[in-house]
């Protein structure tokens, strides 16, 4: 509405690239990694948006504490799940199939504190 309290005639488009990226954020939260380590595809899935995904995950290093218990696939499971509802929430879309592709892993990087245990564990050894 105007100031006058009149509806203007007018069209709101959302780009394919703005769809994209949203999608790759929401993913890429869902995965806790950094937004570069996802990329996504759009397609059309029978009137519904089709997305391919692929995630490069990040580990926690393997003498270390993780972060969670849940397994990769599990990951993927709940990530999907969040990408589909919160998709929805912020773009208005249906999105239909969801392929999640897990690229690699990469080792987090290490903090002060995890190198200084390594170096204890080095000393007793």
């Amino acid at each position: 509405m105007n100031r006058a309290g009149t509806n203007r005639a007018g069209h709101t488009r959302i780009t394919q690239h703005a769809l994209r990226k949203t999608l790759e954020a929401v993913t890429a939260q869902a995965f806790r990694v950094g937004a570069g380590n996802v990329a996504a595809e759009l397609e059309d899935d029978a009137g519904k948006l089709g997305v391919s995904l692929s995630v490069k995950l990040s580990l926690a290093p393997l003498p270390g504490p993780r972060k969670t218990t849940a397994t990769v696939f599990q990951q993927a499971q709940t990530a999907r799940t969040q990408l589909v509802s919160r998709g929805l929430e912020l773009t208005g879309l249906e999105i239909g199939r969801v392929d999640i592709r897990l690229a690699g892993a990469k080792e987090q990087p290490r903090t002060k504190e995890h190198s200084t245990e390594r170096l204890k564990e080095r000393r007793v050894l």
